[in-house]
């Protein structure tokens, strides 16, 4: 940290040579694209106007929406509060805070035929009381093609004296630091950053004035994917950036096709790296014979995946979903089972409330049949139409259709499922 706190000094001592338009923040409204508050602090019960002019445009009569409060549990987990119905009749309207001090979020809910489901459109942090708090900072997209302008937003809390800036994850500073001065007593302010020229993960920071990292948020540079309405309604993409789940192969790339073995393989290590904090480590390059890509390497040295019987590992045929289910369900027993290994799984067995069996539940391959159930038991992986799965091939006709073939969102889906659904969870099981 050291490092940082020279570098950061010095960039105050040379702030004069930044121009004004690029080196302050000044005072905004907190919200985003769809909707706007006034500030991000309430008094309890106090009433929170907001404005849902940006959201307008989604909004059909088919639909049923409502602008929701959350409350933080002290267990982590959010859970529903006081909501207001959105309409095309007004732009603005109000809630009342809640009553007790915390943290809490205003999402924007849509429930739509057939299946009446909840969707989340998007979510805005906000404090009730006095919370401790030592500043956020979020930016205005979780994707920017190279060189797009970088809103960043600041929570400022209790901190006197705040450096924004762009970091790789680890140490490496980018570019673009800007001295936050809160004038007139400001909490909530924005400014411009640039994204980077490479692609890749990047964060950006917010310091104090001793150079102590006071928060960070995670956001990729290398243009948007191309993915389908459902993974847009699901807020897949934002998420599947804020939990680090996307490798580079996959940055900017057309996430209805078919996942690769290579890709979700990667995909793989950093759902390991992410449940456990952890860097995975690759294993040897001569491990197989048709490829040395590092993520193959590394999710073979974590236990998530196995080659072929004559030492290959085929990295560009396509997944299966039980193939899936299988890497997956090994991820979490590297993650959270002291001693498990590919070797020693038949040591321990999973214990779960067994779902009924599928229509084609003969289809599903022997060593995948428990993790397939697993992840049912636990809503990470749905089934098909007609009680089916949809495991695997079966038939030359089949093969030939792509049938039960796994894409890249789905992937991608099913890893922020496990993030949120049991990252937190003990795993149970017991051992021979």
């Amino acid at each position: 940290m050291k490092k940082v706190t020279t570098l950061i000094l010095a960039l105050v001592l040379c702030l004069s040579l930044i121009p004004a338009t690029t080196g302050r923040l000044t005072a905004s409204a907190y919200g985003n694209e769809y909707i706007q508050l006034e500030k991000s602090n309430f008094d309890p019960n106090e009433v929170i106007d907001f404005d849902y002019s940006g959201y307008l445009s989604e909004i059909t009569e088919e639909d049923y929406n409502v602008l929701r409060i959350f409350f933080k549990t002290a267990s982590g987990d959010y859970e529903e509060g006081e909501s207001r119905a959105l309409t095309l009749d007004e732009t603005t309207s109000w809630l009342i805070a809640p009553a007790e001090s915390g943290d809490y979020q205003l999402r924007i809910v849509r429930v739509s035929p057939p299946d009446y489901e909840d969707v989340y459109i998007s979510t805005i942090p906000f404090t009730v009381g006095e919370v401790a708090n030592e500043g956020t900072i979020s930016t205005n997209k979780a994707i920017y093609a190279p060189g797009d302008e970088i809103i960043a937003t600041v929570r400022r809390g209790s901190v006197d004296l705040d450096i924004v800036g762009l970091w790789k994850p680890g140490e490496e500073y980018i570019e673009g630091l800007l001295l936050v001065t809160l004038e007139g007593g400001s909490q909530v302010v924005e400014g411009s950053l640039y994204a980077p020229l490479e692609k890749g993960y990047y964060e950006a920071r917010l310091y104090d004035v001793n150079g102590s990292l006071v928060a960070s948020v995670l956001f990729i540079v290398s243009g948007e994917p191309l993915t389908s309405k459902w993974t847009q309604e699901q807020d897949i993409t934002d998420k599947a950036v804020h939990y680090g789940l996307i490798p580079g192969s996959l940055m900017g790339e057309d996430w209805t096709r078919y996942i690769t073995r290579a890709e979700f393989a990667a995909v793989s290590v950093r759902l390991y790296e992410n449940l456990t904090g952890n860097t995975a480590s690759p294993a040897s390059e001569s491990t197989f014979s048709d490829t040395s890509d590092p993520d193959v390497l590394k999710a073979y040295n974590i236990g998530a995946v196995n080659g072929m019987p004559d030492g290959r590992f085929a990295p560009d045929s396509n997944l299966t979903r039980e193939q899936m289910a299988t890497m997956l369900t090994r991820v979490l027993k590297s993650a959270f089972i002291e001693g498990w290994s590919l070797e020693t799984d038949a040591q321990y067995t999973l214990n779960f409330t067994q779902p009924a069996p599928f229509v084609d539940d003969a289809d599903i391959s022997d060593y995948a049949r428990t993790s397939v159930y697993f992840m049912v038991a636990y809503e990470i992986i749905t089934g098909m139409p007609g009680n089916l799965f949809a495991p695997r091939a079966a038939t030359p006709a089949q093969q030939a259709a792509n049938y039960a073939v796994a894409t890249r969102e789905q992937a991608l889906a099913i890893s922020v499922r496990i993030v949120e659904n049991l990252k937190n969870k003990p795993l149970e099981y017991d051992t021979l």
